[in-house]
């Protein structure tokens, strides 16, 4: 007999075997089946329903709400609003730290699209926003960078199933946006992000990006200058008089980079999430916490509701300060998490 149902009586996940108990689970996973798109049951479920058994902790199978192909996998609850992962992929998700360096595969496919690639100064990975997009999305969602820079969010939402939106302000970079997901090039815009209200964009689930980190770029040094400049690269992201990075003052910066975040609060559906990605600066043998203030100064019209820690791990550390003064090497960079709660 095939096991169409499952508890938990003790730490894990075991089938019942009473006959009548998984005929009326076949039964209750006959009529989901059917009325699976109202449920919004995952494709992976879908794809691979004759494995598909119903699932309850407590045995009841008139009110078990979950389903699992595999045990070790961890169910799904059909309660489930905000994504299509599993509780043991939810929780591994919610660790406030992670660890990820650049991945070759990432950085292969953009330089088979296009070598020009290489001149944004500071990209990151879609296989890391794609984990993000996983967990505060739903398959076809829409979600929302307002700094597209080389498009990575684009190619996120292309590998997850979402659909994609943004703006860029450097012409540039925007073409190769388009290049890189062309599916989306109706909805992608070369335009400053505090315009996205005035925009053609419809109302968004979720939004994710990276602003710029002040005027760092503007002031880097070292090897980071001289080997691009060697190579013809770009230094920083534009020479645009609106581009953010370009902003010196930083009271300022946080003024406008606000701006861009407040005017997308706009076309941010109720209860939809913003994650913002940024590390606090130095400047002058000063810190500022530019994360924290710009979390502050968003928390006018958002709720902030975590953060994850991105931890990159495989960066060379250096001789800052010594023999004279403490100075760090920074690793980490902040992944703020807010919501648009009305």
């Amino acid at each position: 007999m095939y096991i169409h149902f499952y508890h938990k009586p003790k730490k894990s996940i075991e089938p019942i075997a009473d006959p009548d108990l998984n005929l009326k689970a076949k039964q209750r996973l006959a009529a989901m089946y059917e009325d699976r798109e109202k449920l919004e049951i995952p494709d992976k479920f879908i794809q691979n329903w004759e494995k598909v058994a119903l699932y309850d902790v407590k045995g009841d199978v008139d009110n078990a709400n979950c389903l699992l192909i595999e045990s070790d996998e961890g169910a799904y609850n059909l309660g489930n609003k905000i994504n299509d992962l599993t509780g043991k992929e939810w929780i591994k998700f919610t660790c406030s730290w992670f660890i990820f360096n650049a991945i070759k595969d990432d950085l292969k496919q953009e330089r088979e699209l296009d070598q020009s690639i290489d001149d944004h100064p500071a990209t990151y990975s879609p296989t890391m926003i794609s984990d993000f997009i996983n967990f505060f999305t739903k398959k076809n969602a829409k979600v929302l960078d307002p700094f597209l820079g080389i498009g990575s969010t684009l190619e996120a939402c292309v590998r997850t199933g979402r659909v994609g939106f943004g703006t860029e302000l450097n012409q540039k970079y925007f073409q190769l946006c388009k290049k890189r997901a062309p599916q989306f090039s109706s909805n992608i815009y070369n335009d400053d992000a505090r315009n996205i209200p005035t925009l053609n964009i419809p109302k968004i689930d979720f939004c994710i990006s990276s602003p710029p980190y002040w005027d760092i770029l503007n002031r880097s040094t070292g090897s980071f200058k001289s080997t691009r400049d060697k190579k013809n690269l770009d230094v920083n992201y534009s020479e645009h008089d609106l581009d953010l990075g370009n902003i010196d003052d930083y009271e300022k910066f946080i003024e406008e980079c606000s701006k861009v975040y407040l005017n997308i609060y706009e076309v941010l559906k109720n209860n939809a999430y913003i994650v913002i990605i940024l590390k606090n600066v130095k400047k002058g043998g000063k810190l500022y916490p530019l994360a924290w203030d710009l979390a502050r100064s968003l928390s006018s019209k958002y709720v902030l509701k975590d953060e994850k820690i991105w931890i990159q791990d495989k960066i060379a550390l250096a001789p800052y300060g010594y023999p004279y003064s403490w100075t760090s090497n920074i690793l980490h960079t902040y992944c703020l998490i807010l919501r648009k709660e009305e």
